[in-house]
């Protein structure tokens, strides 16, 4: 048992706990830092693991934030390979499982989110892969190196990252994807079919409208996929990727308001004052939308933990940052902008191409909520955010289909 105390504390190891760590210390050298992991690795940078880590193309130590070393010289505190199980406002304490109590003067809680699991018929066999830290990743890796075929669960984000990373690398691969096409969170329908034709001409086999029933094995080992539509897909391995849910039972628990995520205002606290929250896990209010959101991306979770580390540390700084994030399929760059989720209607901007590229403006009524570009040039992008970030507003939205006016004519 301990009962130690520091002037700060972060519950987890992601991007956001780790950058606040590295923020606190930047900006104070003398006061103490305990960061709590239940990873048994230091904070990494989970975005490669899909694309280049999953490939073999970039080795594990380019993945860390910064060397074991570092925050032993630095005076940062970290505890691997636990979790917390408590948060007590009142007393200003978080209890690990082990027992031992940790006191604070100001807590940050970036506890990330779990994957979604499948809850079926052979859901529990050798073989059926999740992906979300880097010992997952390891064990897709070793896999797929003797692996033929793989069948990947989710059309979203996340599986045509994984099916084009495990494609490029020689395996047949396989989407199953329940909604009508790919990537359907995010874009409209003959942009999603247009996607699915793209990732067929690249080997990838395609299956939208269609859910899984169960996973058929032999010997506790995964050997098929049913689906719902009756097919039967054989496969040395399965990857799973539908999405994931933010870890707040801890915050719940303490009796801070979570509503779909921790609830914290344009400086991410909590309704606690002095005990912060950032990442994937929070739900935060964004005074460019004058609405909350909750971003589970890479840039997203960088800034919230610098600037929540800021906010802990004296400052009073909102985050007034135009969410961002980007995922590269094969050839296709795909970067966005803004909020996508409260979309009344998508323009396209540019036909259906890979070479040329195109836009998808999301247009809530009449106001512009985001862009996403596909192998567009930096100079449009930018133009394209400039327009998001000033919530541009059209009465005929369907005006910026046409290319023949330049973005720049509407700033």
């Amino acid at each position: 048992m301990s009962d130690q105390k520091f002037e700060y504390i972060i519950i987890g190891g992601g991007l956001a706990g780790g950058n606040a760590a590295l923020e606190i210390r930047n900006r104070n050298k003398e006061k103490s830092v305990l960061l709590i992991t239940s990873e048994r690795e230091y904070p990494y940078d989970r975005v490669p693991l899909s694309k280049e880590y999953l490939r073999g193309t970039l080795s594990k130590d380019k993945l860390f934030l910064k060397s074991a070393k570092f925050y032993e010289e630095n005076s940062i505190k970290v505890i691997l390979g636990k979790s917390a199980t408590r948060i007590n406002p009142r007393e200003r304490s978080v209890t690990l499982q082990d027992g031992s109590v940790y006191r604070f003067e100001k807590l940050l809680i970036a506890t990330g989110g779990s994957v979604k699991r499948l809850n079926i018929e052979g859901s529990e066999l050798s073989g059926v892969h999740y992906l979300r830290t880097i010992e997952d990743c390891d064990k897709i890796k070793e896999q797929a190196s003797r692996s033929k075929r793989v069948v990947v669960i989710g059309g979203g984000f996340i599986g045509c990252e994984v099916a084009s990373s495990l494609s490029s690398i020689g395996l047949e691969t396989w989407i199953v994807e329940i909604a009508p096409y790919l990537l359907p969170m995010a874009i409209d329908q003959e942009t999603g079919v247009w996607l699915k034709n793209y990732y067929e001409r690249k080997g990838v086999y395609v299956l939208t409208s269609t859910g899984v029933k169960r996973f058929l094995g032999e010997e506790g080992r995964v050997k098929a996929v049913e689906t719902t539509t009756g097919d039967v897909l054989k496969t040395d391995f399965v990857v799973v990727g539908v999405g994931i849910y933010p870890n707040t039972q801890l915050a719940q628990d303490a009796g801070l308001k979570v509503d779909r995520g921790i609830v914290v205002n344009e400086y991410l606290e909590t309704t606690e004052e002095g005990i912060y929250a950032a990442g994937d896990v929070a739900r935060f209010y964004s005074p460019i939308f004058s609405r909350h959101l909750r971003v589970e991306h890479y840039d997203v979770a960088v800034k919230q933990g610098r600037i929540a580390a800021a906010n802990m540390t004296g400052e009073r700084r909102a985050f007034d940052v135009l969410p961002y994030f980007y995922s590269y399929q094969f050839e296709l760059k795909i970067h966005a902008y803004g909020d996508l989720t409260s979309k009344t209607s998508i323009v396209r901007r540019g036909a259906l191409d890979e070479k040329s590229g195109f836009f998808q403006f999301f247009f809530n009524g009449d106001v512009l909520d985001g862009v996403l570009s596909v192998n567009k040039k930096w100079d449009e992008i930018k133009l394209a955010r400039e327009l998001v970030l000033r919530r541009a507003k059209f009465e005929n939205p369907s005006e910026l289909s046409n290319e023949s006016k330049s973005l720049s004519e509407y700033l």
